[in-house]
């Protein structure tokens, strides 16, 4: 990387977080470089380090003394690749800013490039629903396969996961699953290796990872297939790998007003009045990252089991559960103004697609 011919990586001391969320998005790299006028680099800040610091409620305007590492990790400009990789891996980052004498930044090493090969992480696609609230477009056709943006919304999905470097996919299914099937094939189409994992019966967002133990050993994703999102999933990974967590889920940030003023009571006392408030949450966006030891909490024998009920039998045994911030595109779609809404918002966030 030559910075005067990718200046979309390198961001002034004085820019806001949300600044810096546009420049790792054009960068397309997961990193920012903090540089002054002469291109000394002062600091670093990853796509993770963008969403620990959502999490932690910082505003889009602040400055980026909260999510800045100002001491990162570096190597000389033309530092060879074992040096780099023996660094990289010993300080888990997936990027390195190469410096000249002065502390300019000259290039960037990246792990992926140095390894030049996909990792084997499955990706676990949750594709058997029956779609009941779409009825009567589902009648015929499982969801994941109604058309958005001209193609079956499942091709999207996976178009998702191949960008993202993944190259392995486990595609539950149960519901009109020749449809999926005879469509995709083993994924040669799509530039994927796709093996189909058939439910006996409705297993739920999980149970299906019951039919798999034996191909979970490391770290994988798990993500429902009627979701359409430009979450970046190998970034999803990263943060669950640099968290430690026995499973990491997916939150998006949803907003409910309340259409009246909400009037504070004590004692038949009013204490305050707040016209129309607005409260925040985090909700469950449908994606996970997941150890395989996460599986030997399910029960063995096939039933029904959500995603939710792992969660909730993970955190009774005080085990470590992270939450990932989607700040990216993100629509689950459940009922028909969904469907709607996502058809035409295709063309405008997976033109590329």
């Amino acid at each position: 990387m030559d910075p005067t011919r990718f200046p979309r990586v390198l961001l002034a001391p004085t820019a806001t977080v949300r600044d810096a969320i546009a420049c790792i998005d054009a960068g397309a790299i997961e990193i920012a470089l903090v540089v002054d006028s002469e291109r000394r680099l002062l600091g670093t800040i990853t796509d993770g380090d963008v969403r620990r610091g959502l999490l932690r409620g910082l505003s889009l305007d602040a400055g980026l003394d909260g999510v800045i590492h100002r001491t990162p990790i570096t190597a000389p400009a033309g530092t060879g690749r074992e040096p780099l990789l023996r660094l990289m891996t010993e300080h888990s980052v997936e990027q390195l800013p190469l410096l000249d004498g002065d502390g300019c930044v000259v290039d960037i090493a990246f792990m992926r490039h140095l390894v030049q090969e996909r990792p084997n992480t499955p990706v676990v696609l949750m594709a058997g629903g029956q779609g009941q609230r779409l009825r009567p477009l589902t009648e015929q056709t499982p969801k994941p396969m109604l058309p958005v943006g001209e193609k079956p919304l499942l091709e999207t999905v996976l178009d998702q996961v191949r960008d993202a470097g993944f190259g392995k996919v486990l595609m539950a299914v149960n519901y009109q699953a020749d449809v999926i099937r005879d469509h995709f094939g083993h994924g040669e189409g799509v530039g994927l290796d796709i093996s189909y994992v058939e439910e006996p019966h409705a297993l739920g967002s999980a149970g299906a990872l019951n039919l798999v133990r034996e191909d979970l050993d490391e770290p994988f994703i798990v993500m429902n297939a009627d979701l359409l999102t430009n979450v970046n999933l190998a970034a999803l990974l990263r943060f669950h790998r640099e968290g430690a967590n026995l499973m990491t889920i997916g939150v998006r940030r949803f907003e409910l007003q309340v259409p009246y003023g909400v009037v504070e009571i004590a004692d038949e006392h009013v204490t305050s009045l707040r016209e129309k408030p607005a409260f925040g949450f985090f909700v469950n966006a449908g994606v996970y990252a997941v150890e395989p030891a996460a599986v030997a909490l399910m029960p063995e024998e096939l039933e029904a089991f959500n995603m939710t009920d792992l969660v909730d039998a993970a955190l009774a045994r005080g085990e470590r559960i992270g939450s990932f911030p989607i700040r990216e595109y993100w629509l689950d779609i459940g009922q028909l103004a969904d469907y709607q809404r996502a058809d035409s918002d295709h063309a405008t966030y997976f033109s590329a697609s």
